[in-house]
């Protein structure tokens, strides 16, 4: 009988433990750039159908109240801001942090009482890493979101 432990001594060496940690911290790091990279581009899509919801509302009400809803957009306001001017007053809508509007495209339009749109237009957004989504405007006040 010898007095030295047995080898299937139970638990973790250092090394084994700071291997565990170094691969965990690589996983980790991979995996919070691409959860950025994700979360960015969800932000734009969500702000896209956001807006097409609130042209939409814009419509639903101008048709409903026989009286003409103004869309504006403030480019000028952080963070970047769209507004529906009516009878009932006026809302606003706020775009994602990392959102804004790219230059070109309306800064404001009208939907009229019998559904349609006073112009056809379009607007584009645009994230931190340089996607665009655009919302297209007809004047007919079909709403698509591209």
């Amino acid at each position: 009988m010898t007095a030295f432990p047995s080898s299937d001594s139970r638990g973790f060496s250092l090394v084994e433990m700071a291997m565990v940690v170094l691969v965990l911290g690589l996983v980790l790091a991979i995996g919070v750039g691409g959860f950025h990279s994700l979360s960015s581009d969800q932000s734009l899509i969500g702000a896209a159908q956001g807006i097409a919801g609130q042209v939409q509302l814009a419509r639903a009400r101008a048709m409903s109240t026989g009286t003409t809803q103004t869309v504006n957009f403030g480019t000028s306001t952080t963070p970047a801001k769209v507004f529906v001017i009516g009878t009932g007053g006026t809302r606003s809508w706020s775009l994602p942090r990392n959102v804004h509007f790219a230059t070109g495209g309306a800064s404001s339009f009208n939907m009229t009482s019998d559904g349609r749109a006073s112009t056809s237009t379009y607007i584009v957004l645009l994230n931190d890493k340089g996607v665009r989504d655009t919302i297209s405007v007809e004047t007919s006040g079909l709403v698509i979101v591209r």
